[in-house]
């Protein structure tokens, strides 16, 4: 049994408060959920100035390098001279961050533990240290279970980061294999998932298309 948490934290509770308070029409979002020395970010905002100034005004980030750009939205690499601590805890009491972006001010979390009791043991972390947090939704979820789309949650993870990574624009943005290490997944795991995933989405769209075993839907 997989169990999906959502909340909200305000901006003010974590480390990157004073780069919103610069610049408050930032948006970021986590490119990833693991723990290493830098921290995989994306931003969008008014300019590249506007936004590495609001970098630069974080007195707990170290170092910020850019990786990618696109337009107006930019992916660094942000070095703390702390852990991002809620992620941290996430981490050590079993969860993991599926996705993590700031909009007005509010980092929205969708969080995924394979151990119920494990949600219990991260929110009392996060409130034993004064941290405001709102949660929005918990549901549990078995391996055969959908999401209202006809997928499930993995395939609906799969085709949100093609669609925000431009796998499916003419040219394409990304690669099979981009994406694939991206989700921390095999480039054979990623394409079955992708046409599993577009597969049940004809299924439940276009009934007459034809129809998918659950086991052809299964992730």
């Amino acid at each position: 049994m997989v169990t999906i948490v959502e909340l909200q934290i305000p901006a003010t509770e974590t480390l990157f408060a004073e780069a919103v308070e610069c610049e408050p029409s930032l948006e970021l979002e986590l490119e990833q959920v693991v723990m290493t020395t830098g921290i995989p970010l994306r931003i969008r905002g008014p300019s590249r100035e506007d936004v590495e100034r609001a970098l630069s005004s974080t007195r707990s980030i170290e170092r910020y390098d850019l990786i990618s750009n696109h337009d107006k939205e930019w992916i660094y690499s942000i070095q703390c001279e702390e852990d991002f601590q809620i992620l941290s805890w996430i981490v050590e009491t079993g969860g993991t961050v599926l996705t993590a972006t700031l909009s007005d001010g509010i980092w929205s979390v969708r969080l995924r533990y394979t151990d119920h009791d494990n949600v219990e043991e991260t929110v009392n972390q996060v409130k034993r240290n004064g941290i405001e947090i709102d949660i929005t939704a918990i549901r549990n979820i078995s391996g055969d279970d959908q999401t209202e789309a006809g997928l499930t949650d993995e395939q609906y993870e799969a085709l949100k980061v093609a669609v925000e990574y431009g796998y499916f624009e003419i040219p394409r943005r990304t690669t099979l294999m981009e994406l694939s290490e991206h989700l921390d997944i095999s480039h054979q795991s990623l394409s079955e998932r992708l046409r599993r995933a577009q597969k049940g989405l004809l299924a439940t769209n276009l009934p007459q298309a034809g129809t998918a075993s659950a086991s052809e839907r299964a992730i």
